[in-house]
This record gives C-alpha cells, sequence and structure tokens, in this order.
C-alpha cells in the first residue's frame, strides 16, 4: 500500500476510497492535520494551476504558501496588489479548516474566483474524516459548480468605480460601498446576504439603503424591494465592481 501519511487510518481510507477518485470529472482534495494538501483528483489540481495531483501535494492555506497557491491559481494576473485580499480569503478557509477539526461537523461556503473578467463560484463542503477511535485525521472537500450570483452567466463588464460616468448604468454618483450593496441587491442577495458578503453588520447595510441609497434613487422611506426591483430594471446586476473582483468565501446562507 502506498504511503500518502503517517496516520495509518488516512493512508487506508486513501487507498480503499480516493484512489479510485483521480481522474473523475470532479473537485476533491484531502487535507491532512496540518492543513496541507495530501491527495486531490486531477481535475482539482488543473484548477490549482497544476497538471497532476502529485505536484499540488503539500500546498496549504496557512502562512506564506497561501501565496505560492495564488500564484499557481491567478498565474500572470497575480500581483502584490491582491496580498491582502487573498491573505483574508486564505485565513477564512483555514478558519473553516480549523472548524471542521475542532467541531467533528461539516462545513459548507462559496468560494469565488474571478479569472478574466469573469467569476468562477463554487459550493464547497468541508467533511471530517473521522478514524476508529473517533479522532478527525482529515478533511475532505467536495466542490461544485454554483452560480452564487443571480445573474452571474449575465456578466459582461468589470467595472471601474473611477469612471462613473463611462461605464454605470445611471449617472448617480455612488460611493464605492452602495456600488456593492446595488449590485448584490440587483443579484437577488438579501440584507443579510449582503452583510456576510461584504463582511459587515446587517445594520449597516440597512443604514446604507435607508439614508444613502434611497434617498438618492428618490424612494421613499427605506423599501429594499423597491431598491432591489429599480437596481435589476437599470442593469445594476451586469456591472461588477472592481472592489468585488477578488478572491472571497461566504459562509453557506440561507435566504
Amino acid at each position: 500500500m502506498a504511503n500518502f501519511s503517517h496516520e495509518p487510518f488516512l493512508n487506508e481510507y486513501i487507498t480503499n476510497n480516493f484512489i479510485q477518485l483521480l481522474d473523475l470529472p470532479m473537485y476533491s482534495c484531502l487535507y491532512d492535520q496540518s492543513f496541507k494538501l495530501v491527495i486531490c483528483t486531477n481535475q482539482s489540481a488543473k484548477s490549482l494551476g497544476y497538471e497532476f495531483w502529485e505536484n499540488a501535494v503539500g500546498i496549504s492555506y496557512e502562512d506564506d504558501s497561501c501565496h505560492v497557491l495564488a500564484r499557481a491559481i491567478f498565474g500572470s494576473s497575480y500581483s502584490d496588489e491582491h496580498k491582502d485580499s487573498i491573505n483574508k480569503y486564505a485565513a477564512m478557509i483555514l478558519d473553516f479548516q480549523k472548524d471542521v477539526f475542532l467541531n467533528k461537523r461539516a462545513i459548507s461556503f462559496f468560494d469565488l474566483l474571478p479569472y478574466n473578467n469573469q467569476f468562477n463560484s463554487y459550493l464547497v463542503t468541508y467533511v471530517p474524516i473521522v478514524n476508529k477511535a473517533g479522532e478527525v485525521v482529515a478533511i475532505q472537500s467536495h466542490a461544485i459548480e454554483s452560480k452564487f450570483f443571480g445573474f452571474q452567466e449575465h456578466f459582461y463588464t468589470l467595472y471601474d468605480s473611477g469612471d462613473t460616468k463611462n461605464n454605470f448604468p445611471d449617472k448617480i454618483e455612488l460611493t464605492r460601498r452602495e456600488e456593492e450593496v446595488m449590485f448584490l441587491l440587483a443579484n437577488g442577495l438579501n440584507q443579510e446576504q449582503i452583510a456576510q458578503t461584504l463582511q459587515t453588520s446587517r445594520s449597516t447595510i440597512a443604514t446604507i439603503i435607508a439614508t444613502k441609497l434611497c434617498v438618492k434613487f428618490n424612494i421613499p422611506g427605506s423599501n429594499t424591494g423597491y431598491l432591489t426591483k429599480l437596481a435589476m430594471e437599470r442593469g445594476y446586476f451586469q456591472y461588477i465592481p472592481s472592489s468585488l473582483f477578488k478572491p472571497f468565501v461566504v459562509p453557506m446562507i440561507k435566504g
């Protein structure tokens, strides 16, 4: 039996259950207790920027290795400007992995990755692999392509917030955060989902809608439903604010 890990149970699990998945058209990876990738399907390896799964062994979202992973994923489009967002992205994924090991429970989240002015989004589930002693010895990830934004297939413009008059569907000047909220409303997200996506509180989003956006669009009161309808009618779903065009994760949310 091949030696994939110093953990005997994990070696047995890989040999009996994972090896047969390697060449299937699916996204799945196995991470050990040190949060390092032990094995993955070849399709997963390609999505991470590697030709075969063997080349991806040992990568991690921990410490500086996340930037090695980022360079593999984004290639020539990677730059130092991405460091902050990639650090936050990697830290959130690492927190999910730690939670699975600590609490012995599965976790699902949306993984959003920008490529060539488009978003690829995946629904990812981390499942704990438990040995006979009840210890979590690894995490197996399963990912499927999943549309996070309501009109994701219709995106055609990466919007630069510095060029409002030329690119945006309205002449109304909005702040960067207001642009983000309008885009997310137009794509079907509610206030709680927007707050999670932008990593802020729901009360903050409610305030922006009530005191800023509804005022600018002459909507009486705080009518989120009407503002959402207006955002959709005016095509805000098609214009991705550049501030959102970065890798990020969103915990599984319920509408």
